[in-house]
């Protein structure tokens, strides 16, 4: 079974603010999980941004995976992709974890648009939860698990998002005072 997750929220803020953040949006408050973050790639085609980053994070796993994994690093690599359209003012995303697949895969899926005004910024997420660990009729317990776990996290996450656009415009204005 693989099981899905969908989201979608509204920030009162430019698409020029919200994609500015999302590129910042580490460290915040709201997501000490988060380790590092590095470019890989950086290019612009076709008049779109085109990024590559690599992000650690660290989390912790449920009780009834531990005899599974035995000494296994609880950080786990994440490859992001993102491209912005600085002309439809659309960014889309894909992020999914590089290690442990076998037992869980995360890919999230993200729309960010601007709304018609440029008030605004609607964000549509669509998360994938994929296990492959098929021993001992657990795989759909992973699947859950993690799904309700997204669920949970992706509070601050909104959160995180909001912390880093107040500040970007924060930071704006106070140029602008210059």
């Amino acid at each position: 079974m693989v099981l899905w997750y969908y989201s979608k929220h509204d920030y009162k803020f430019t698409f020029e603010t919200a994609t500015l953040a999302f590129f910042n949006k580490y460290p915040n408050p709201y997501a000490s999980h988060v380790l590092s973050v590095d470019v890989l790639d950086r290019r612009i085609t076709d008049g779109k941004l085109h990024t590559t980053r690599l992000i650690k994070k660290e989390g912790k796993l449920p009780r009834f995976m531990k005899p599974f994994l035995g000494k296994m690093s609880m950080s786990s690599w994440i490859v992001e992709k993102t491209i912005v359209d600085p002309h439809t003012k659309e960014m889309v995303t894909y992020q999914s974890n590089l290690d442990h697949k076998k037992f869980i895969r995360v890919e999230e899926y993200t729309t960010f648009k601007s709304n018609p005004d440029n008030s605004t910024t609607t964000v549509a997420f669509s998360v994938k939860f994929s296990s492959n660990f098929a021993g001992f009729g657990i795989k759909n317990k992973i699947e859950s698990w993690s799904h309700n776990k997204f669920k949970e996290n992706i509070k601050n996450t909104k959160l995180g998002m909001a912390y880093v656009m107040e500040e970007c415009q924060r930071r704006t204005h106070e140029q602008l005072k210059c």
